[in-house]
């Protein structure tokens, strides 16, 4: 099976990690169907947008040191999709307000979303299908939906979704599923708002080490936004635990006040919204990327691989050269 070329291959989950794995198959011969439950691509590399207000609720940036190769940055940056981000980034902590490093930071552009909606671009991508179980009869897979329909026949299944939404579509791969099931993910919750005018802060991202948050960013400060002045605040896990059936509305209060004991005169805003990530982050290190050749069924996503935006992409780099036998 590894290396032959025009297999099926099926994908389920169509956030960085499958696109990337699909758009690397695509490109190597293969014929490649994406399934995703949500409305668009994206998965948490994603942005709300409110009128003319645009908000990086997930994934904020990324950075490049490794398999995302450079000559793949310039090619999304000479397409428009990707540009550098300039902001000013500090650490704040019990001890004060620090710099952040000066590595190179880049963000899709107008939104986040917009590298997903990029990298689906001409890709057999079905949104709005939630794959309910993954079966693998004789020689190939067969999905089935919760609508019951059945998606089939391939020739192998890469599985792209958080690690908890993918134990129950690997019954079929007992080995992977019991290294799969024992990866814990952490939640967050998201506040998004926007005010009348620019605040004045000193910073337009923040690492945040004490109180409830762990970051905060003036998202109108990436390139391509709207001049609108939007932020973003992201709590910490345990906070997100505690307050995760708690109103949205309560969220954003207390995202509000948390602002406010970073920032003097924050006013108060003229739109406000809050979203919970489920599983945004692994608790526990790196597994690698999983593969079982004799089933023909891989797992990627970026909590194989140590999180962030490039490690989807890479993780989707290395499974596809697995199933493909690509060294």
């Amino acid at each position: 099976m590894s290396g032959s070329q025009g297999q099926r291959i099926g994908i389920i989950g169509a956030g960085l990690a499958g696109l990337s794995a699909a758009r690397a198959l695509v490109d190597a011969g293969q014929t490649v169907t994406l399934f995703d439950k949500g409305r668009r691509p994206g998965g948490r590399a994603n942005t709300r947008v409110h009128g003319s207000r645009r908000f990086d609720h997930g994934a904020q940036y990324f950075t490049i040191h490794g398999e995302v190769s450079h000559a793949q940055l310039d090619g999304l940056r000479a397409a428009g999709v990707v540009s550098e981000w300039h902001g000013r980034l500090v650490h704040i902590d019990e001890d004060g307000v620090l710099p952040a490093s000066n590595a190179r930071r880049y963000v899709a552009v107008p939104g986040m979303v917009d590298l997903a909606l990029h990298l689906a671009e001409d890709l057999d991508v079905r949104m709005g299908v939630r794959i309910e179980t993954a079966h693998r009869h004789e020689d190939h897979w067969v999905l089935v939906d919760t609508e019951g329909a059945k998606h089939d026949p391939f020739d192998q299944l890469v599985i792209a979704v958080a690690a908890p939404q993918a134990v129950h579509l690997l019954e079929a791969a007992p080995t992977i599923q019991a290294r799969v099931q024992a990866v814990e993910m952490q939640p967050c919750w998201a506040a998004m708002l926007s005010f009348p005018h620019r605040i004045d802060a000193a910073f337009d991202g923040a690492f945040v080490r004490k109180g409830p948050l762990t970051w905060v960013a003036r998202n109108s400060s990436k390139p391509g936004r709207p001049d609108e002045e939007a932020w973003v605040l992201h709590f910490g896990p345990e906070w997100t635990r505690t307050h995760w059936d708690h109103a949205a509305e309560d969220v954003v209060e207390r995202a509000l006040a948390a602002l406010r004991a970073l920032v003097d005169s924050v006013p108060e805003p003229d739109f406000s919204r809050a979203h919970r990530w489920g599983y945004a982050l692994a608790s526990e290190a790196a597994l690698g990327i999983l593969y079982e050749s004799r089933l023909g069924i891989g797992v990627c996503g970026d909590w194989t691989v140590g999180g962030r935006v490039e490690g989807a992409m890479t993780s989707g780099l290395q499974i596809a050269r697995r199933l493909t036998g690509d060294p």
